[in-house]
């Protein structure tokens, strides 16, 4: 009966985690084994794959940023850093046009 409530319940939930723990459980009780250390084992696995998730969230974000940095970033920064420069090429190339 154990096992098989262990077993509806992954199926029902849908959620691999709860399947993965679902199969342990009963693993653990066919066996004889630890439920403990099963479930020290399992725990890390899924924080191990929470993590590499993170990380691969992480990595795609990075990209997504690109395009709305140089869309808005970039120009403010271009005219703070050559807006000066330009204005004082222009006043010095002024009186040069001016005189031709």
């Amino acid at each position: 009966p154990r096992v098989e409530v262990l077993r509806e319940l992954g199926t029902r939930t849908g959620v691999d985690d709860v399947k993965a723990l679902c199969g342990i459980m009963i693993q653990a009780d066919k066996f004889g084994s630890s439920i403990a250390q099963a479930l020290r084992v399992q725990s890390d696995a899924m924080r191990t794959r929470r993590r590499q998730l993170a990380e691969e969230k992480a990595a795609k974000t990075a990209v997504k940023l690109i395009f709305p940095l140089v869309i808005f970033i970039f120009p403010g920064i271009f005219v703070v850093l050559v807006g000066p420069a330009a204005i004082l090429w222009i006043n010095n190339m002024a009186p040069t046009m001016s005189a031709s």
